[in-house]
């Protein structure tokens, strides 16, 4: 591949070379009015700026748009996250409830807590993936912790 492109670029340099000595003549080009004497090279450069520029034009508005993108699939990806398993999210009465079955299972015999236990471990995967409190409950939540956290810290 990077041999490809060498012999590519060379072959351009050697076109180039080519137009600019084999051409001597000069052109009057109009341009918004004015016109301006350029040769044959001159009309050739300004046709290779303007499509390198056209590329880069292309390719950074491809990047933008890629670039967005996957910033919005991110943030997406940490609103859901966030809304959805934020860290001591469980109220108080899931947990008394929780730890309410443990205890109840744990009177039983042992051939019987074996279905127990896979009851309450498909419970704790079903109570982190949904929640009764909303994300604004939640932040509300943690920004009072913050608050109280900052209180104490300064007495």
């Amino acid at each position: 591949m990077v041999v490809l492109a060498l012999i590519l670029l060379v072959l351009v340099a050697v076109l180039v070379v080519a137009i600019v000595v084999s051409n001597p003549e000069i052109y009057d080009l109009s341009i918004f009015g004015a016109v301006v004497p350029v040769n044959s090279a001159g009309i050739f450069i300004t046709g290779a700026v303007a499509m390198a520029v056209t590329i880069l034009a292309i390719l950074l508005l491809r990047m933008g748009i890629r670039r967005g993108r996957a910033r919005r699939t991110e943030r997406k990806v940490l609103l859901q996250a966030a809304g959805d398993k934020l860290p001591g999210s469980a109220s108080a009465e899931e947990t008394s409830t929780t730890t309410s079955k443990t205890s109840d299972t744990s009177a039983t015999s042992d051939s019987e807590t074996t279905e127990p236990a896979t009851t309450k471990e498909k419970s704790s995967l079903e109570l982190e993936g949904e929640s009764s409190t909303t994300w604004a409950e939640r932040q509300a939540m943690l920004d009072e912790a913050d608050a109280l956290t900052k209180d104490e810290t300064q007495k």
